[in-house]
């Protein structure tokens, strides 16, 4: 009489869109945490986003994905939680508290138009 009924199957659209804002809103709060020098908290913003990400499938935009370690979960800031080098055409980022290491390659710039 009173069971539930699982939900099965994909998320719907404009689930998976309050998500992907959800997921924003969190990385913009852990940055203010981060810029307050709550570091312990932006961190658990950035677990809370990743989560909700899983949860409903959605993959975490390229600029976002940055900001967060992969290894440890911290919130990045560069100088603080993150070293970034530059080194033979890439970028060089390291995170302070675990040490893992992320690699992009640099975006070729082209030469100027009428060269």
């Amino acid at each position: 009489m009173g069971e539930r009924r699982q939900r099965r199957g994909r998320r719907s659209k404009d689930m998976a869109r309050i998500a992907s804002e959800r997921v924003a809103l969190l990385f913009g709060e852990a940055e203010r945490a981060a810029r307050q020098g709550r570091s312990a908290l932006g961190d658990r913003y950035v677990s809370l986003a990743r989560s909700i990400g899983m949860r409903y499938n959605i993959r975490l935009p390229p600029d976002l994905k940055r900001r967060a370690c992969r290894e440890c979960g911290r919130f990045l800031v560069p100088g603080k939680t993150l070293r970034v080098r530059f080194r033979a055409g890439r970028t060089v980022r390291t995170c302070l508290k675990c040490g893992n290491i992320s690699r992009e390659k640099l975006a070729s710039r082209k030469p100027p138009a009428g060269l």
